[in-house]
């Protein structure tokens, strides 16, 4: 048990030591371990078939929102707009 304790504080020194951010792939599982969507978490936690075919769907349906994003802010842009003073 003074084994762990004493890695799991030297973890926490190397971390302090390195600064607050942590690595990509430990905020990746953090947010993949917490968020209610489907796709991330499925990611992380299904087999490697699985791991891709989620992959694939999870970008395939993120580029859509976006590109849906995209038709929307250019055509509340190309609206016509008349100022008299």
């Amino acid at each position: 048990a003074t084994m762990h304790i004493k890695k799991y504080l030297l973890k926490c020194l190397h971390r302090l030591q390195k600064g607050p951010g942590y690595t990509y792939k430990e905020l990746l599982v953090w947010y993949c371990d917490n968020t209610n969507t489907h796709g991330p978490k499925r990611i992380i936690c299904e087999g490697p078939k699985k791991k891709a075919m989620w992959f694939v769907l999870t970008l395939l349906f993120a580029s859509l929102v976006c590109w849906q994003w995209g038709v929307f802010i250019r055509t509340y842009l190309s609206w016509e707009v008349s100022v008299s003073l």
